[in-house]
């Protein structure tokens, strides 16, 4: 919205990219993560389509580096029910007219040569990519400076009111008035209480994600994914491994028993990854809904506080998406048809 000459402030209990953002892997993969015919996947194809252009104009307004790759994502199978499971997913997919490859024997290790012997297919899905969230963060930060929008941190905003055509924000002893509000605290969105509203059906669910070093050039070259993790490369020679979904509350902690049981899946699917260094754990609480399907849209009786929140797992994928239609429905009064599905009252 700064790109549009609007007057933005950001109010960040943390600092920006430390919430769920910091233990991403970046994956952009809606046909992994949603089933056919779902409007997940709706949502997820419609911002995955955005991603080229979004990133073009991010990086004609900001120097920061970061890493976009969409070499496709690999799915993985360990054994004849999964393999059965996959072929079934690749009918889907033709049917769809969605660009794949279907793999088998040496032509799975001909893509991907890490894959354990043991895995008896493969599905390629072209369009597929991923992109290192911390660097976009970093650069989303520099391009929303640059056009003038300021953040405060840490300041964290606990109680949001309507009032006629202003909004009222409480930050502290301090209460300021606004045009309009976009709340987009992610698993946090719950503690900030708008006047009249029930909490927000969001909670958090952790994460657990892997950052391995891999012993040497030859490491897996796109996102690889099996039953039990997912895998991400990036230039450097770096892994990402991800990721466990653990409902403990606000519970941040990394555990013994979340980083065993990656490595255990990590090395079945790429046995290499045995002799990998292990550079450290991270660990974020992704903003779960009841459906998994975002929080995005006005409040019903405060049409001038919009929520952005419940992202879930595709927090990253649904940026461009999310960006957009909450740009256009404050700034031009536009009103996706697609916010019909994520309507904060549904």
């Amino acid at each position: 919205m700064a790109a549009r000459n609007a007057r933005v402030s950001v109010y960040d209990m943390r600092s920006p990219g430390q919430g769920a953002s910091q233990a991403s892997a970046g994956v952009l993969c809606p046909y992994v993560e949603a089933k056919p015919g779902s409007p997940l996947l709706a949502l997820g194809t419609r911002s995955l389509a955005m991603w080229d252009t979004w990133v073009e104009r991010l990086r004609s307004r900001s120097s920061g580096p970061f890493h976009y790759d969409r070499s496709g994502t690999l799915e993985v199978a360990m054994g004849g029910a999964e393999a059965v499971h996959l072929k079934t997913v690749s009918v889907g997919l033709t049917t769809e007219a969605v660009t794949h490859e279907w793999l088998e024997g040496a032509a799975l290790r001909d893509r991907e040569p890490q894959v354990s012997a043991s895995a008896s297919a493969g599905l390629l899905i072209n369009d597929h990519g991923f992109v290192q969230v911390p660097a976009l963060v970093t650069a989303l930060m520099a391009s929303s400076r640059q056009c003038g929008a300021t953040c405060e941190t840490p300041t964290e905003i606990l109680h949001v009111e309507q009032k006629r055509d202003v909004v009222l924000i409480r930050a502290g002893d301090r209460v300021e008035e606004v045009d309009h509000v976009v709340i987009a605290a992610g698993s946090w969105s719950r503690r900030v209480r708008v006047a009249g509203v029930p909490v927000f059906d969001v909670r958090p669910i952790r994460g657990q994600l892997l950052h391995l070093k891999w012993p040497d050039a030859k490491g897996p070259s796109r996102s690889v994914w099996s039953k039990s993790c997912y895998t991400v490369p990036w230039p450097d020679g770096s892994l990402l491994v991800g990721a466990t979904v653990e409902d403990v509350g606000f519970d941040e902690r990394s555990t013994v028993a979340g980083v065993r049981d990656l490595l255990d899946a990590v090395g079945e699917l790429f046995p290499g990854a045995w002799q990998a260094s292990l550079e450290g754990v991270r660990v974020g609480l992704r903003p779960a809904t009841a459906d998994h399907l975002p929080l995005v849209g006005p409040l019903a009786s405060h049409p001038r506080i919009t929520l952005a929140a419940g992202h879930y797992r595709n927090g990253v994928l649904l940026a461009p998406w999310t960006a957009d239609v909450v740009s256009r429905l404050i700034l031009d009064d536009d009103r996706d048809a697609m916010l019909g599905l994520t309507r904060p009252d549904r």
